[in-house]
């Protein structure tokens, strides 16, 4: 399309698909303005191009998304760049995990609640039950500095479902598929996507990113990638808009 060079790029590239050319027709100066900012990730080599798109595809398919038409899109991206089954497969895994700050904001408020309405009574104090269960996972992060705070009132009440989960989640962080630098970044991603903000997260693995070595830049770029997914609105929308006005006119 005439007048947005960047935008035929992107199309060319397979960053893009069918479902923005109407809005490069009909706002060729906005949609050029916007994937300028697209292309610069792709061409300031901050981060590498496989983990752009593991960053993107992570940002879709996650459970505050769940973004079909972009995880597609993504996949096959990832793929082309060179990203294995077993990469991608980390990246939903990751994405799947991300269920355990249901309980991260949810129980400390339920603890606060069950106080408040003078209804908590032992349940401050560890479970008797739950005295002889081993939590070999919650200790390893303890002693490496990595449990949640968030996390102790549910260690409290129901230390076997949260080892359990734990044991789950931590997978990733031990199998070498995805570097660990990586996999801090692409939990960045997840916390801070617009659909998401869990700010506790964001911060945590922040901080994880940078005692890894993770400069301001590489970071700063992961927030950026984060904020173009507001784009998804024309990639939904439009060609809704577009079928719209063609059944109008017929």
């Amino acid at each position: 399309m005439e007048n947005t060079p960047n935008y035929n790029a992107l199309r060319a590239a397979g960053l893009l698909d069918a479902s923005f050319d109407a809005m490069a027709k009909w706002a060729p100066t906005w949609t050029e303005t916007f994937m300028t900012l697209v292309q610069d990730s792709q061409l300031n080599n901050v981060l590498e191009p496989k983990l752009i798109a593991l960053i993107r595809l992570c940002i879709d398919v996650t459970a505050t998304h769940l973004h079909a038409v972009g995880t597609q899109r993504h996949i096959r991206d990832a793929l082309r760049i060179g990203a294995s089954r077993d990469e991608i497969l980390e990246v939903f895994k990751l994405a799947s995990v991300i269920g355990i700050h249901a309980c991260a904001l949810g129980v400390p408020i339920l603890e606060d609640e069950l106080a408040a309405a003078g209804v908590l009574e032992q349940e401050t104090a560890p479970n008797h039950l739950n005295t002889q269960i081993e939590t070999p996972v919650c200790d390893e992060m303890r002693a490496q500095g990595n449990f949640n705070p968030l996390w102790e009132t549910l260690y409290r009440w129901d230390p076997s479902y949260l080892e359990n989960f734990l044991s789950m989640a931590t997978a990733t962080w031990k199998n070498g598929i995805l570097p660990t630098l990586w996999i801090e970044l692409l939990c960045i991603a997840g916390d801070a996507s617009i659909t998401h903000m869990w700010a506790h997260g964001t911060r945590r693995h922040i901080q994880a990113a940078l005692a890894l070595g993770a400069s301001r830049e590489q970071i700063l770029e992961v927030l950026k990638i984060v904020s173009l997914q507001g784009i998804e609105a024309c990639e939904l929308g439009v060609p809704m808009l577009e079928q719209a006005l063609d059944e109008s006119a017929e």
